[in-house]
């Protein structure tokens, strides 16, 4: 979840810290305070578009940078891309951070190392769902309604979309072949050269599983004796003069002329033995160094060798596969379908054939995945319905409509059928789009109530809502505050609010103020107490302080157990 926020010169924001808490928290304060720039500020951290316009004035950076805890985010997807990325938590910690520059571009780090925003789009989605008014505006969009549907479905239907998804892959490689062999009479001899010509380039290469890992090690070994030669050799250039006099030879002499010295007078004795010793030892230095040197393991002709055969290794999984095994497995499949062209006349028919084949498992499948969403269906419809009724919205009725594709395009990527919701407020009226009935107030407690029920499978941490209460008050503003106390029962819930209720039914309350500070605008992110709390909800009912619109700022409060 989501422990500290950090702004900095971020549009009229010049510094403040944000640290939510587990459950309900709710950011509130005057209009044009900035309230939904916290909500913007992490859509940053999530990959959002950068632009120098969010630089706050006279500024020349803006930054954000965010702490997670992701202790408890153990499954697998999240692990294997920190791993691919070599990204490893802090003490199950991690920091996310986005530094925007005069020029319109940002730098993305996370923990202290630089990311694409690909990278860091991916690990933020597993953090954070934020829930925005563009949003709202996603129930409208019939496209989103088959992946709201599926995602209610969980495992089952995710396993049979992927079951179909690859037998469609399979399906459209055959009638692309079957195309492309219609299409061109020298199609099957341009194939079976191409065939040819893989099948011979990967033979010559003779790769074999563990090779990678292999060449590698010894790359890096090699590299190592490269760098043990250059040093050695440089000693020994040293201490054998290399291109000034010997180093060795120079103490030699000294020694010479120091011993004569010394016996001539017993006083110079003991320095002269010492030199003496010091010039064996010398050369025994410098012996030992270029016995090293010839018995050092260090060809440039083997790295040479080693670094053309990964270069190849290289060449060949940008063509065949991203391993070894996989570039031998294309070759394998190679020489299987060459042996099928030089044995099989006609391969058209046989391809027709199998295309059939295909089509028909292809039929069985997607028939079983619109069984399991026509029972999801049902039920969403069912548990929809109710929750809208808690949304003040009693008499709707929620249906999910399915119609089949016509025959010339069967199948699509997302089945056999288009799925839209249809939707209708009050009784009497017709069962129609969403777009074309549902008001702003109705589209925001449709979209809380498929939130509401989906977060119950959802593992994403912590969830945004940006003015939820867009277009709704009274007796709905209350139901809706209810179902964030029900999300964030399971989830960290933060939500920009200009409603009493949401506020009142709070753990946690921020609020967002402007002050004028040597003549610059400043917002201030302040954590409320029992009794400010009190006034703020206060203001939101009335825009007052006085003690009756006080009194029932708390008895609201405590409508909400609070």
């Amino acid at each position: 979840m989501l422990l500290r926020l950090e702004i900095k010169d971020f549009a009229v924001i010049s510094n403040i810290v944000f640290e939510p808490a587990y459950g309900l928290n709710v950011i509130s304060g005057e209009t044009g305070a900035g309230k939904s720039l916290i909500v913007d500020a992490i859509g940053l951290i999530l990959g959002g578009k950068a632009s120098k316009q969010l630089i706050r004035t006279s500024s020349p950076t803006c930054f954000v940078e965010a702490c997670f805890d992701v202790t408890e985010l153990t499954y697998k997807a999240f692990t294997d891309i920190l791993n691919d990325n070599e990204i490893e938590p802090d003490d199950g910690l991690l920091y996310i951070s986005r530094t925007i520059y005069q020029n319109g571009k940002s730098i993305a780090r996370i923990n202290g190392r630089s990311v694409t925003l690909n990278v860091l789009k991916e690990i933020a989605s597993f953090l954070v769902d934020i829930h925005g008014q563009h949003d709202t505006q996603k129930i409208f969009d019939e496209k989103s309604h088959v992946r709201l549907l599926d995602s209610f479905g969980g495992d089952k239907i995710g396993k049979l979309y992927t079951s179909y998804t690859d037998k469609l892959s399979e399906y459209k490689e055959i009638v692309t072949r079957i195309r492309e062999i219609s299409a061109s009479p020298d199609y099957l001899d341009k194939r079976k050269e191409y065939l040819e010509f893989v099948i011979k380039e990967i033979d010559e290469a003779d790769f074999k599983d563990g090779e990678e890992e292999t060449l590698y090690d010894k790359k890096q070994k090699i590299l190592n004796a490269e760098k043990s030669a250059l040093g050695l050799s440089e000693a020994s250039d040293l201490l054998s003069g290399g291109e000034y006099s010997s180093p060795v030879q120079q103490v030699l002499q000294a020694s010479k002329i120091l011993s004569e010295v010394a016996s001539k007078d017993e006083e110079y004795k003991d320095i002269s033995d010492s030199l003496e010793s010091l010039s064996l030892d010398l050369e025994s230095v410098a012996s030992d160094i270029n016995k090293i040197l010839d018995d050092l393991d260090y060809d440039p002709e083997i790295k040479n060798g080693i670094e053309q055969r990964i270069g190849l290794l290289y060449d060949l999984k940008a063509k065949y596969g991203s391993s070894i095994r996989e570039i031998n497995e294309f070759r394998e499949n190679a020489k299987a379908e060459l042996d099928s062209i030089d044995s099989n006349k006609d391969l058209l028919a046989e391809l027709r054939s199998k295309s059939k084949q295909v089509e028909k498992e292809l039929v069985e499948i997607s028939g079983k995945l619109s069984d399991a969403r026509h029972i999801a269906a049902k039920k969403l419809s069912s548990e929809i319905v109710k929750e809208l009724a808690d949304l003040e919205m009693p008499n709707s009725i929620f249906e999910v409509s399915f119609r089949q594709h016509e025959k010339s395009r069967f199948f699509s990527s997302a089945g056999t059928e288009d799925i839209a919701f249809r939707f209708s407020a009050n009784p009497g009226q017709e069962v129609r789009s969403l777009s074309a009935i549902v008001s702003g107030g109705e589209a925001s407690r449709i979209m809380l109530a498929v939130k509401n029920i989906l977060s119950r499978c959802d593992l994403t941490p912590t969830l945004i809502f940006d003015e939820i209460d867009t277009g709704v008050s009274g007796k709905a503003s209350e139901a809706i505050a209810r179902k964030l106390m029900s999300i964030s029962s399971d989830h960290q819930v933060l939500c920009v609010t200009h409603t009493a209720q949401i506020a009142a039914a709070a753990d946690c309350n921020f609020m967002l103020s402007k002050e004028i500070k040597d003549g610059n605008t400043v917002t201030i992110c302040s954590v409320l107490d029992s009794e400010s709390k009190k006034g703020e909800v206060s203001r939101l009912l009335s825009g007052s302080d006085k003690e009756s619109s006080l009194r029932l700022a708390g008895e609201l409060i405590e409508s909400f157990g609070k």
